[in-house]
């Protein structure tokens, strides 16, 4: 039976990637509370504005549910720990916070990999580099706008900028917006999706990112995130693997505090109950795509790889090693799905005739391809490499204990990949044109919710991002985010049965670098009034 959420009660950019909805531009906002008093004041005045989980304008609903008109712009709130202190939140609530989130994401950087050269956020941006004192990072609004077709945003994102800034300014000081954003200073962050040019001319938002591969597949599906009719349909590739290897939600407290958990538990902790339910944790990171290198490197690569392999075609060379490195290719196919450049040709063949004809099973088989499949048949990485990014963010069944038995009846599916996700929201920051800039300011602005920051994005940033053991690959690191030292390398493994040997990709150059972040938690729409109306009552 599907768990009916109070979706009024959760904040909208928890159920919504409002990047994928029509939401494509994004601007982030972070304040300092001076004052406690003040700093309600501003909550409560913020909070007519808070977008919620509530579905807009949609035939599949819940029984009863209200449904509410789509809006131009989204608001949504989260603060930081030292933000709720700022708010002065009774100390037997803020002592219950996870240690990681009172820590802030800062004073993790030895565990996330931030420390490059023996030096802490070295090229962090201002605001993050000076969050201490009365500059320390407490509150931040994000905004998602709809846009217009010359990929400019609407007006009501300025409109919702200018109410924000107002609202602080009406505070006398007490509630202060931060600049510090960039080599520019800015008062905010503003990010968007890449566009492309339709027949028209008119300029539409892409699934695509500066690197030039096509993103935002598989994010995780739990119960309660879509209505009854929907929800199986929707776990197929971001759900879980089950024993009999069929696919299905994941528990509802692996992304909101308050609901039971893939554990079949409910953790204890905050207190008011009722202020922890239906929240949840949200790291939030700024990250530097190093286009230049990482296209120079591929370049260069390929011609290698394109004469070790025999191949006669560089620009396919060029092609599989980002498929390689990335686990699909640069349209978003996965390996899983096309192992060989010429499968992928041939599947894209396939689509763009199902697309012209309107086969609309042929289409919808194809795009389950995108995300339904799984590693078990390719124990060795021979179709997609065991440390490519795609495998390492997301196992799937890869370190399944039982996944080399021949009975079905011993497998367990994603079982220890489960307590492992985190849902993905964000949007690239930089020019919108990819051919714009090579080595500017640009990357991905990455916020990753989940209902524990240690067990769940922590762990996958450590142990699977920097760090190759779990995969039998020792001390390499992911060859796209990963932190790559002179002795970096990737291998690309090779059939023990054919005649071309493993191909090692040596020495990758520091393609990704974080400009700053940090740890927020997102609370309901019943916490936001508690904190606003200094109701935080634990006992």
């Amino acid at each position: 039976m599907t768990r009916i959420l109070d979706l009024a009660d959760i904040q909208g950019n928890v159920l919504r990637p409002y990047g994928r909805m029509g939401f494509p531009k994004a601007r982030f906002i972070f304040l300092h509370i001076a004052d406690a008093a003040a700093g309600r004041d501003f909550v409560w005045k913020l909070l007519p504005k808070i977008t919620t989980s509530t579905r807009w304008e949609s035939k599949e609903a819940y029984p009863g549910e209200v449904i509410q008109r789509r809006p131009e712009v989204t608001f949504n709130l989260a603060f930081t720990f030292y933000g709720l202190v700022a708010l002065d939140l009774p100390t037997a609530t803020l002592a219950q916070m996870p240690a990681e989130f009172i820590d802030g994401m800062a004073e993790r950087a030895n565990i996330l990999g931030d420390l490059r050269g023996g030096n802490a956020q070295q090229a962090w941006d201002p605001i993050w580099q000076n969050s201490t004192g009365d500059a320390k990072v407490h509150v931040m609004v994000s905004l998602n706008a709809q846009m217009h077709h010359d990929g400019t945003p609407i007006a009501a994102l300025a409109t919702a900028t200018a109410h924000v800034m107002a609202l602080a300014e009406a505070s006398g000081g007490k509630v202060r917006v931060l600049p510090g954003h960039g080599p520019d200073n800015a008062l905010y962050q503003d990010s968007g999706a890449l566009l492309e040019a339709a027949a028209d001319g008119k300029l539409l938002p892409t699934a695509k990112e500066h690197f030039g591969f096509t993103d935002g597949f598989g994010d995780p599906v739990f119960d309660g995130q879509y209505p009854a009719a929907e929800i199986s349909a929707e776990a197929v590739g971001g759900g879980k693997i089950l024993p009999d290897q069929s696919w299905g939600p994941l528990a509802t407290g692996e992304f909101l505090l308050g609901h039971p958990d893939e554990a079949q538990e409910i953790p204890g902790g905050l207190l008011p109950p009722e202020f922890a339910r239906n929240g949840t944790f949200m790291a939030y990171r700024k990250l530097q795509e190093n286009v230049g290198a990482f296209q120079d490197y591929i370049a260069r690569t390929a011609v290698l790889y394109d004469r070790v392999m025999g191949l006669g075609d560089v620009e396919a060379a060029r092609e599989i090693l980002m498929a390689k490195i990335a686990g699909r290719w640069s349209d978003g196919v996965p390996l899983m799905a096309a192992p060989t450049f010429t499968e992928w040709r041939a599947f894209q063949v396939r689509e763009a005739a199902a697309t012209k004809a309107g086969d609309k099973a042929t289409l919808a088989a194809i795009e389950r391809s995108y995300v339904d499949f799984k590693y078990r048949a390719d124990p060795a990485g021979l179709r997609c490499p065991v440390g490519a990014h795609m495998r390492r963010a997301n196992t799937r069944d890869m370190l399944d204990p039982s996944a080399n038995s021949t009975h079905p009846k011993d497998w367990n599916g994603s079982v220890l990949n489960n307590r492992r996700r985190v849902l993905r929201r964000g949007l690239p920051y930089g020019p919108t044109d990819r051919s714009v800039a090579l080595n500017g300011e640009q990357g991905i602005i990455f916020l990753a919710l989940c209902a524990s920051l240690f067990r769940q994005f922590e762990f996958v940033q450590q142990q699977w991002m920097q760090y190759g053991l779990d995969f039998n690959l020792g001390n390499d690191t992911c060859p796209l985010v990963g932190n790559h030292g002179e002795a970096a390398k990737f291998v690309i493994a090779a059939d023990p049965a054919g005649d071309k040997p493993p191909f090692i990709c040596d020495r990758p150059p520091q393609f990704v670098e974080t400009r700053g972040g940090d740890y927020f938690f997102i609370p309901s729409m019943t916490a936001l009034r508690m904190i606003a109306m200094g109701t935080v009552d634990p006992t």
